[in-house]
């Protein structure tokens, strides 16, 4: 069995986790994450970019960023390769056991997902979560370095089933203040199961209890036209503040492989309870890896 580098901080994650969505609003979320960044690690002399000062510009506001790139396409076929030969498994339907995405074993698998002893491995991962452009987004955002935590790869498959439970509308609750980056690693249009986000909704009062909500409670709330489908090419990423009024698409056509990365204040609940895999050669910060890397 593991044992858990932090006993104490997981205990305290399930505690904050808990009582998150009592701050409800963003204005709250952003008073209560001030009181806690001065006491954080920050980069000396930290200037962001103006790119950066733009997409966290973009973030703060409508709640999601334009997509941008930071692989060229050889390293997102390479990732992909990557993943495409792994084995991987489908939470819910344990009985099949593992299996490669090219041989699903039953159609009633709409989801296969990745350990993370794999996905810290695939090529390109680290350096592409770790890349300045975010960290500086993220260091601006918080006030703080942020801990990268809660990283998940998985395929949706497209299935006429029905949908699971984050293809339907919900909020994100896991931190006092973060976002996630989302890694595209197939073309993902509207037939591709894209994610779905209603502009501004982060900032909203109405529908904000930690379940989820329906197609038509978001359309009676925000308008039938509100919700934006991000969609993009293999290799697209933007960043999105998932407290806001979010869900992904079910795929209908093509099946869709992402990659999930969460920037937070603080560790959450859902990180592992020991870090997985050394940190190479030293190259990546320590305190923003430190869930998942050993220094």
């Amino acid at each position: 069995m593991k044992t858990p580098f932090n006993n104490k901080a997981r205990w305290i994650d399930d505690v904050i986790w808990h009582q998150i969505p009592r701050l409800e609003i963003e204005p709250r979320r952003k008073i209560a994450a001030s009181m806690i960044a001065p006491f954080r690690p920050r980069t000396p002399g930290f200037k962001p970019s103006e790119r950066a000062l733009t997409l966290k510009t973009q973030l703060e506001t409508r709640g999601y960023t334009d997509a941008f790139r930071l692989m060229t396409d050889g390293q997102v076929a390479a990732m992909r390769r990557y993943f495409e030969e792994q084995p991987c498994f489908d939470g819910g339907h344990r009985q099949y056991g593992s299996f490669t995405i090219d041989k699903v074993p039953a159609p009633d698998i709409q989801m296969a997902r990745y350990v993370e002893e794999q996905f810290l491995a695939a090529p390109h991962l680290l350096d592409t979560i770790n890349h300045p452009l975010v960290l500086e987004v993220a260091e601006a955002f918080h006030g703080c370095k942020p801990t990268i935590d809660g990283m998940s790869v998985w395929w949706s498959l497209a299935r006429p089933n029905p949908r699971i439970s984050t293809q339907n509308y919900h909020r994100d609750y896991n931190q006092v203040r973060h976002f996630k980056m989302f890694l595209y690693l197939t073309d993902t249009d509207l037939g591709g199961g894209p994610h779905m986000y209603v502009p501004a909704s982060q900032h909203g009062k109405d529908l904000v209890a930690r379940r989820n909500y329906s197609d038509e409670e978001v359309e009676a709330t925000y308008g039938a036209a509100a919700p934006v489908a991000l969609t993009g090419r293999a290799g697209d990423c933007f960043l999105a503040d998932n407290v806001g009024m979010h869900k992904a698409l079910q795929p209908t056509q093509s099946d869709r492989l992402i990659v999930v990365t969460e920037y937070t204040l603080l560790r959450n609940r859902f990180g592992p309870l020991q870090p997985v895999l050394p940190n190479p050669g030293g190259r990546y910060d320590p305190y923003i890896n430190r869930v998942y890397l050993r220094s």
